[in-house]
């Protein structure tokens, strides 16, 4: 095998289904549960000396994987040394592979406020920081203090929050991993965090199935509306396509039933965006990122 020095951290033809969210798509050739830093590295300058292309999954919740085979490595930052968390002062440092839901619980605890209101977003630290996960109240890129990186070529990279430029759902940090991420935050009242953390949960519970249940977010909402409400608009609620179908209660999610594909799945929302568009004139970008 191609990762043979790397025995019990690559495992070959994996089924990548069980990591995502929509519970479809076909195997990984190669999948790799590095230990640390320097093992990741390794399994990235080997894969670029052989020319396999490499992928990054974090919670899987917004990836669609098609129905065949990705031909290359997927790499899954599972291990302790990816989400060790660390509280010094008022800045609190974690792995990219960390939870945002661990990291906000561990910072509400240790009273540090600023980051309670990205509760029930789904996902690693680092795919937060990727996308820039928002709510009304703001984004998770204010927050950042510093960041270390892992190019493609395998080299550590570090950059500082004030460097990175941040919008709504995107940011600059284009590297293949986000290795950790340092946090500068407002140090609070431990009960008074608490309880907004609580609210902010039950608000967002509201809005979304839950897990598991094959769902997953279609749209990103564009600015000054909600992908939501133009689809209730527009009657894409509850639009099918074989055995996918946007969800009539959650109307910006969409929910793979007993049969599904993840070509249905592009099917459906191909279908959901020019109706979108004919109609409203928004263009929609998918939150699906599709392998």
């Amino acid at each position: 095998m191609l990762f043979d020095s790397f025995q019990g951290a690559v495992r070959e033809e994996v089924p990548l289904a069980p990591y995502t969210w929509l519970q479809l798509g076909g195997n990984a050739k190669y999948f790799a549960e590095p230990t640390d830093v320097e093992q990741l590295q390794g399994l990235v300058c080997l894969a670029n000396a052989k020319g396999v292309a490499i992928r990054v999954l974090g919670g899987g919740s917004n990836i669609l994987v098609r129905d065949r085979s990705f031909d290359g490595l997927v790499l899954h930052l599972s291990a302790p040394a990816f989400e060790k968390i660390s509280v010094e002062g008022n800045q609190v440092k974690c792995g990219g592979g960390t939870r945002l839901a661990h990291l906000i619980t561990r910072c509400v605890g240790a009273g540090l406020g600023g980051l309670e209101h990205l509760v029930g977003i789904p996902g690693s630290v680092g795919g937060a920081l990727r996308n820039n996960s928002s709510t009304d109240e703001g984004d998770i890129g204010t927050w950042l203090k510093s960041a270390t990186l892992l190019s493609r070529e395998g080299n550590l990279v570090r950059v500082e929050g004030g460097d990175v430029a941040f919008s709504h759902r995107r940011s600059s940090l284009d590297e293949l991993v986000i290795l950790d991420a340092t946090f500068e935050l407002q140090p609070g009242d431990v009960r008074q965090l608490t309880k907004r953390e609580q609210t902010f949960w039950i608000l967002k519970r509201s809005k979304q199935p839950n897990y598991p249940a094959r769902s997953a977010l279609a749209f990103i909402d564009p600015d000054g509306i909600s992908a939501a409400e133009l689809i209730q608009r527009t009657g894409v609620s509850g639009m099918i396509e074989g055995s996918v179908q946007f969800n009539t209660t959650y109307p910006n999610y969409i929910t793979a039933n007993t049969g599904a594909t993840s070509e249905q799945v592009l099917g459906l929302l191909d279908r959901a965006q020019k109706s979108i568009q004919q109609k409203t004139g928004f263009v929609l970008q998918p939150h699906l990122v599709v392998w």
